[in-house]
């Protein structure tokens, strides 16, 4: 009883330091293993046919007794042999064993939990960062848009938030770290610095301070790298000078949009149906964008050409302009065009022909 005793307190502490214990269960396998195929060898040698017994399939009689798989195809028979494997197998090597697959099941349902809480630093690549988790409900729709393109289809999304303990779904190549989104740790966990694009959701609809809230996370975001394309999420429109004293790629106000589409749909109907569409890329053609390539390419000739193609330009964003008619417009260093189209184009296929 105290033996046994003994043997479950050294368990647990041999499992709450678990590299110490692997690698002390490990020792205590490999040396029981040892010691039973040299017995075994020398006691057993001569007695399994006319060919004595090499010390390799000694070895492989004691692994094979050892994880209790027992093929038959030795078995010990001298008395000497018969002890060895009772002790070095039977009695140690069986309860090392147990203990050792005992301890890869706990680390492997102990990392798997670990992930769905966000505990785990991610390892990835050339992925996606969704910033604060305002509802499941978002944060799934901005998932499905981003994974409706081909071609990111299958990227890597890693969501950042303090606001949930656990990710409530499971996604293929979606992972979860926990953490304020003001930590610059937080995003190391992330592996922010090798990610594509961050986008900062507004922590939260009804709070006034989502705002200042978003802004320092994209202050933070830019600290870890300046080549991160960021895209935050502004609720109010007065509050856009927060975001003028930090780098961000674009600022979207949803709920600015929203209202203007709200009094577009009810003196044009049907606006607010095409704005769904055209926004979307799960259904019908949708907008994209390109960086012109060259200048000097004159913008009314260039739109006819696409039109006859199947492809509507639509602007020009210029710096801070928006172009949406093209007469004597030819295209600048730095013009990003706008146009509905089936898929996304390459800037030599946008410009071909002019």
């Amino acid at each position: 009883m105290y033996f046994r005793l003994q043997l479950i307190r050294m368990t647990r502490k041999l499992r709450a330091r678990r590299y110490l214990g692997f690698m002390a269960v490990g020792a205590v396998l490999a040396v029981c293993v040892l010691l039973n195929a040299v017995c075994f060898w020398y006691f057993d040698r001569n007695a399994h046919g006319e060919e004595p017994l090499d010390f390799g399939s000694a070895v492989w009689y004691s692994v094979i007794s050892i994880t209790t798989i027992g093929y038959g195809d030795y078995s010990a028979t001298t008395p000497g042999a018969r002890l060895s494997t009772a002790l070095f197998i039977v009695l140690i090597g069986l309860s090392a064993f147990s203990v050792f697959f005992g301890m890869i099941v706990d680390a492997v349902n102990d990392a798997a939990g670990r992930g769905l809480k966000g505990l785990t630093n991610v390892l990835a690549k050339d992925h996606a960062l969704i910033v604060n988790f305002p509802s499941e409900s978002r944060v799934r729709q901005v998932i499905d848009e981003i994974r409706s393109d081909p071609e990111h289809a299958n990227d890597e999304i890693v969501i950042v938030t303090d606001q949930i303990d656990e990710l409530p779904f499971r996604l293929e190549n979606v992972m979860f770290v926990r953490g304020s989104a003001h930590d610059a740790e937080t995003y190391r966990r992330a592996s922010a610095q090798h990610c594509r694009l961050a986008i900062v959701l507004s922590k939260s609809y009804d709070d006034p301070n989502s705002d200042a809230v978003v802004a320092a996370a994209v202050s933070v975001i830019d600290s870890i790298d300046t080549n991160i394309h960021i895209v935050a999420e502004c609720l109010n429109e007065k509050h856009r000078e927060l975001f003028k004293a930090v780098r961000c790629d674009a600022i979207v106000s949803g709920l600015r949009m929203a209202g203007n589409l709200l009094v577009q749909e009810v003196h044009d109907p049907g606006i607010s149906r095409v704005m769904e569409v055209l926004t979307s890329n799960l259904e019908g053609d949708t907008l994209y964008s390109t960086l012109a390539e060259r200048a000097g390419v004159d913008y009314t000739a260039m739109a006819g050409r696409l039109l006859d193609r199947g492809v509507n330009m639509l602007a020009v964003n210029r710096s801070d302009r928006v172009l949406t008619t093209f007469r004597g417009e030819s295209s600048e260093p730095g013009d990003r065009v706008i146009y509905v189209a089936p898929k996304r184009m390459a800037p030599g296929e946008l410009f071909a022909g002019s």
